[in-house]
């Protein structure tokens, strides 16, 4: 009788223990699904800005690449500046030297405006990479035929 009051007297840590392990495993799990989704969020968004930006400038003027760029940046056709004359970042921290727009083919049937995005700028909350980060080599490249558009 004495021994099993030590063994049921004994367990009642074990539970803390276990609590405290398993919650540990369970919110970095949650704190990297919650990055990967905002990643996958921005990357997301980004893409559809770039798809708008081209859709308005083969209707307005496809040659204008800076103003395809401005409009993937600002959703505006002309840069927009801060008071001392420096550019604004753009759409999630984006700033210019972010974005490439080429528009290879001209004058050909195979007509395109292809649009790179290199290290767009992604703020983690989780517990292995904390702050802001860039998507390093992972870029975003999409070429749309203009074609489509017109």
């Amino acid at each position: 009788m004495f021994r099993g009051m030590l063994t049921r007297k004994g367990r009642k840590g074990n539970v803390l223990v276990e609590t405290a392990l398993v919650s540990i495993v369970f919110f970095a799990l949650v704190f990297a699904i919650f990055d990967v989704g905002q990643f996958l969020f921005v990357h997301q968004a980004l893409e559809h800005r770039v798809r708008y930006a081209v859709r308005w400038g083969s209707i307005n003027s496809i040659t204008n690449t800076d103003a395809i760029k401005y409009k993937i940046l600002y959703n505006q056709s002309t840069a927009q500046l801060n008071p001392d004359g420096t550019a604004k970042t753009g759409y999630f921290g984006l700033t210019a030297s972010n974005v490439t727009v080429t528009n290879p083919g001209i004058s050909t049937d195979d007509y395109r405006v292809h649009v790179t995005i290199d290290s767009f700028p992604c703020v983690m909350l989780g517990l292995y990479q904390k702050g802001k980060v860039t998507s390093g080599t992972k870029a975003i490249n999409i070429s749309v035929p203009v074609g489509l558009f017109n």
